[in-house]
């Protein structure tokens, strides 16, 4: 009986341990499956990312080319001091002064104002056609008068929005390119203790970004 016993118990340890072993087996192979697969997606993400970056590399030089052009285009306005065209982390920044755009404490273009941004929808159309772009208002540091609560936060929002529209209503360039923000006073490019400082820091930064929108009709 003992012998028996202990046979039982022997044969039962036996099938416990294999099926132990068939349990890990299957465990392991399911975990390598997983692995395997894991690697497969970071292969595929390191493809794509390359891929991106490839084209963001390309883009910028798109960017860079479009540069003479634009100086070609604001010639004028860039000598009087009243547009800077520049290439940052951001992408291609082309900043036109407040005076330049608009009437004073209006959000009404002057016509100079619309021939610059005429100017530059033709290279966003013809040169550019498919970067995104932002359009970035700025303000200095003093407070609007007389505006019912209006602070630069609006001010600087609504600059940017009057750009923003006219390039999608009156140059019929595609919406979903734009995006629109406003900075107030708080990203200056110079002392705001001057008049000239100030004047320098009111402005609409419009940014060419490198990235491109994926549906070429823009719809």
């Amino acid at each position: 009986m003992i012998f028996k016993r202990c046979s039982c118990l022997l044969a039962f340890s036996l099938l416990a341990m294999i099926g132990c072993a068939t349990a890990s087996d299957t465990a392991s192979k399911s975990l390598t499956l997983q692995q395997s697969a894991t690697i497969e997606s970071l292969k595929a993400e390191v493809v794509r990312l390359n891929q991106e970056l490839d084209g963001t590399v390309d883009s910028r030089v798109d960017l860079r080319v479009a540069i003479p052009e634009l100086e070609k285009k604001l010639d004028p306005q860039i000598a009087r001091g009243d547009v800077r065209i520049a290439l940052d982390p951001r992408g291609l920044v082309v900043s036109v002064l407040d005076h330049a755009l608009f009437d004073p404490d209006e959000s009404q273009f002057t016509s100079a104002g619309e021939g610059i941004l005429n100017e530059i929808s033709v290279v966003l159309s013809k040169d550019l056609p498919l970067n995104r772009v932002s359009v970035e208002g700025h303000t200095d540091n003093q407070p609007i008068e007389g505006a019912d609560g209006i602070t630069n936060w609006e001010y600087s929002i609504g600059r940017a929005s009057a750009v923003l529209h006219y390039f999608v209503d009156n140059r019929d360039l595609a919406p979903r390119r734009f995006g629109v923000a406003g900075y107030s006073e708080y990203r200056p490019i110079v002392s705001n203790t001057t008049e000239e400082g100030r004047d320098r820091n009111r402005r609409v930064e419009i940014v060419i970004h490198p990235q491109k929108v994926s549906d070429p009709s823009g719809t």
